[in-house]
């Protein structure tokens, strides 16, 4: 601001006070204009915008300062320019007038030069700043407006493309529910029609055809059921119903159902189940029992123990599957949840589904699932935590 030049009103109906004002301004390079009554002051501000201050004398005949100061402020261009009031020593005890009309200052009489410029250029100074952050406001704002209509678009498309992938993710449940169908419907009759082949069929030379027959459509069924239900959680189809699940009567009908499994591979079971209920969805919850107690059976070795817990910790049950097998190999270790990992033929014959959909269950039930390996004796350990609570 040093060396601007500012254009400065002077009111006062006293041509010395203007005389002596005008000199002051003039010395600092200011351009001064004069008005010597409110009047006159106001028809000369309507016709021209560009004054930076205004000194204007309180004590006019006809308008006085404080009438003239509030006129003044109507005028859309001057509703924020400063005004420093002229006044005598007598009239200082009404300057709060001055102040509620909308002046920012006062300056008495007789003139002190130097205080006159001090008041001058510090509240040119103050107006110029302010301008100055109106006008950094207004490029913030518009930048900010910029911006905000940059992240609606970024924000609309996104929308968009959710939507996208929400009818990409619904075409894909629909059709692996059209595909579930068509495969199950003649699974079905396949499995029903090789358990009469077995009741009628007098050669017992075709049993093990039969039987491999059973089991391969039975694998494809189960590969069936277990892909649809991982499609329904990851589209969000698929609900937990949480209720009252026993712990013993699910672990003793699954291990009724592998019991020729268990007693060819002289298997010992050992059932440590100190939590005998809790709260989660029975059918989910008998799923993700059976698959692991099923993997835990399948990849011990022969005579040796699978181990089966259930027990309360502080806000979970723990449901808990340890087998004395190979384990898991690092390399599953490091993403087993994963569909199709490569190298979880180990673990289930369904590609990493069953880890993968017993992942989303947990999820679905606030819980969580932990894998890890022995290390005296060797073998896998699966455990599924669940919040121990009667709603999810």
């Amino acid at each position: 601001m040093d060396g601007k030049t500012f254009k400065i009103l002077a009111v006062d109906d006293n041509i010395k006070n203007i005389q002596v004002v005008g000199s002051i301004l003039k010395e600092s390079n200011h351009i001064v204009g004069f008005a010597f009554d409110g009047n006159q002051a106001i028809n000369l501000l309507n016709n021209s915008s560009d004054y930076d201050l205004i000194l204007l004398d309180i004590n006019m005949p006809g308008l006085n300062g404080y009438d003239t100061c509030k006129e003044i402020r109507k005028i859309k261009d001057y509703k924020d320019v400063p005004i420093i009031f002229l006044t005598a020593l007598s009239e200082t005890e009404n300057l709060v007038r001055g102040f509620e009309a909308g002046g920012q200052d006062y300056i008495t009489k007789p003139f002190n030069a130097q205080e006159l410029m001090a008041r001058v250029q510090t509240h040119i100074e103050l107006k110029y700043s302010k301008e100055q952050l109106k006008d950094a406001n207004k490029i913030l704002e518009k930048r900010v407006e910029k911006r905000t209509e940059q992240l609606q678009k970024a924000n609309n498309e996104l929308q968009r493309a959710n939507e996208e992938l929400q009818n990409l993710d619904q075409v894909k449940a629909d059709f692996l529910k059209l595909i579930s169908h068509e495969i199950n419907t003649p699974l079905n009759g396949i499995i029903g029609f090789t358990n009469i082949l077995k009741e009628e069929l007098v050669d017992h030379k075709f049993y093990k055809m039969l039987d491999y027959l059973d089991s391969s459509a039975k694998r494809l069924e189960r590969f069936s059921r277990l892909s649809l239900l991982v499609t329904e959680f990851r589209t969000n189809k698929r609900t937990v119903l949480p209720a009252l699940v026993e712990t013993l009567p699910i672990v003793n009908e699954i291990l009724d159902l592998l019991k020729k499994n268990i007693e060819d591979k002289n298997i010992r079971i050992v059932k440590k189940l100190y939590a005998t209920h809790f709260y989660a969805d029975p059918s989910l919850i008998k799923l993700c029992i059976e698959r692991m107690i099923t993997n835990a059976v399948r990849y011990t070795f022969s005579g040796s123990t699978v181990t089966i817990l259930a027990e309360q910790m502080d806000n979970s049950v723990l449901l808990q599957f340890i087998d004395e097998g190979i384990g898991f190999p690092s390399k599953i270790l490091e993403n087993p949840f994963r569909l199709f990992n490569v190298g979880l033929e180990h673990l289930d014959e369904d590609k990493g589904i069953s880890l993968a959909l017993t992942k989303l269950i947990m999820d679905a039930h606030n819980g969580k699932i932990v894998i890890g390996n022995n290390k005296n004796p060797k073998g896998a350990k699966v455990g599924l935590f669940f919040p121990n609570k009667e709603s999810y």
